[in-house]
Order: C-alpha cells, then sequence, then structure tokens
C-alpha cells in the first residue's frame, strides 16, 4: 500500500491542478519586470525571453497543456479572442507547460491554432508567475505588469485585456 500512496498522490495533483475551478481575480498591477527576462522556448525550438514575446503591447498568456480538457476546451475561444485582439495592437499566447514542442506544434497544427505557442518544459515560467494549476490565465498591460491572474478564459479575463488595450476593443 505503501508503493502505491505517491503514485495515488500524483494521479489526485493532476486531477487538481486541471478542475479550472474559476478564482480569477485583478491581480493588482504587479510588476511582471523579472518574468519578463524569464525564457520560452518556441514550436522551433529556439528560446527566447518572454518581454521579448509581449514588446510593448498587453498582452494575454494561457497556461495549458493538450492532456488537461478544460484546457483543449479552451482552445477555440482562444483563438478567436488572439483574431479580435490582434486589431486592438494586444496579444494572445500560448504556454504549453510540461511539455516539448515537438509535441505540441503537431497538436497545434491540427486543431489550426494561428495565434503563438509556446512551451514551458521545466515548468520555469509558471513556477514564477505561481501558476501551476491549468487552465490558467494572466494578462500583462503595454509596461509588462500583470494586470490579471485566472483560472480559466472568461469574461474578468477578456476585460482585463480589452482594459490593458484602453478599452473599446469589444473583447469581451
Amino acid at each position: 500500500m505503501r508503493a502505491r500512496l505517491p503514485v495515488l498522490a500524483a494521479a489526485l495533483a493532476v486531477v487538481v491542478a486541471c478542475a479550472g475551478t474559476p478564482r480569477g481575480a485583478p491581480a493588482g498591477a504587479s510588476d511582471g519586470a523579472g518574468v519578463s527576462r524569464l525564457p520560452i522556448t518556441g514550436l522551433d525550438g529556439g528560446t527566447t525571453a518572454l518581454g521579448t514575446v509581449l514588446g510593448n503591447k498587453p498582452a494575454l498568456v494561457s497556461f495549458w497543456a493538450p492532456w488537461c480538457e478544460p484546457c483543449v476546451r479552451e482552445l477555440p475561444q482562444l483563438e478567436r479572442l488572439a483574431q479580435a485582439a490582434g486589431p486592438c495592437g494586444a496579444a494572445v499566447l500560448g504556454v504549453a507547460v510540461g511539455e516539448r514542442p515537438e509535441s505540441i506544434g503537431p497538436f497545434c497544427r491540427a486543431r489550426h491554432l494561428t495565434y503563438p505557442q509556446y512551451t514551458d518544459e521545466s515548468f520555469t515560467l509558471a513556477d514564477a508567475l505561481g501558476q501551476r494549476r491549468i487552465p490558467a490565465i494572466v494578462v500583462f498591460d503595454r509596461a509588462g505588469a500583470i494586470v490579471y491572474k485566472g483560472d480559466a478564459l472568461d469574461a474578468r479575463a477578456t476585460a482585463a485585456l480589452d482594459a490593458a488595450t484602453g478599452g473599446g476593443c469589444a473583447l469581451r
């Protein structure tokens, strides 16, 4: 029985991490400068800093994994949001946690996802943002400050991205 306890604990952690219980709240405009230097890996295998990817535009970053059903259900909504956000000068990014680029690339292509996808195989960025549960959403303003953290793509997340653009983009 003792040998099974770690396996059961790990299975429970996965179920809890993927539960998607809404808990989104404004983040209080915390400084994202520390995380802007952290690396993320593109689907081509190249690594860059998050701040380089974000540039000087508001962005919604979705943390997800292909085995997480609530995450996969959000992907079409994120695609539509990315299409609406682009003309407003905002970005939507996907970050697959615990995954390798060579597995995420085919997964995203099969689902016709056009918004940028990255991986965080070792959870470096996710841990720095305190986002070990997935799905998870983090919204950054133009200055790279975190203005929202939540569990899923919902009205609060899109309202935070809309506010970060200056409003009027009808992202809600």
